[in-house]
Order: C-alpha cells, then sequence, then structure tokens
C-alpha cells in the first residue's frame, strides 16, 4: 500500500492561507483517508513565508507566492 497525500490551500487570500493536509491509500481501486485532516493557517509575513517554503513543494509555494507578492 502507497500512502499518498494530498495537499488544498483553502481560503488563499493576499493576507493569508488555509494548507490542508490529507492522506490516503488505495483499496481495491478506491482512494481512501487514513487518519484526521491537518490544517495549518499561515500569514503574510516573512517568518511564514520561510516555513512554508520548507514544508510545501515549490509549486504550492508558488502559488501562494503568486498571490502574496502582487
Amino acid at each position: 500500500m502507497e500512502l499518498k497525500e494530498k495537499i488544498t490551500l483553502d481560503m488563499l487570500t493576499k493576507d493569508s492561507v488555509s494548507v490542508l493536509r490529507q492522506k490516503f491509500v488505495n483499496l481495491g481501486g478506491e482512494d481512501v483517508q487514513v487518519g484526521e485532516n491537518v490544517r495549518n493557517a499561515y500569514k503574510n509575513c516573512d517568518e511564514d513565508k520561510s516555513i512554508l517554503k520548507e514544508q510545501l513543494s515549490e509549486e504550492y509555494y508558488n502559488a501562494i507566492m503568486a498571490v502574496w507578492e502582487v
């Protein structure tokens, strides 16, 4: 069984973002969630930008920065 993580950028505004993480396994061709949703909120500030850069892939980080750096 392969554990897959789904990341959703929720409520992305110029001031903040909520990052939702969910883990799934594929059982019999169907994705089944394992564990609870994990949601963290981040503000548009240097400290939180640094945390996001460490925790997210470049694709997600760049999507947030596209909104925050306008």
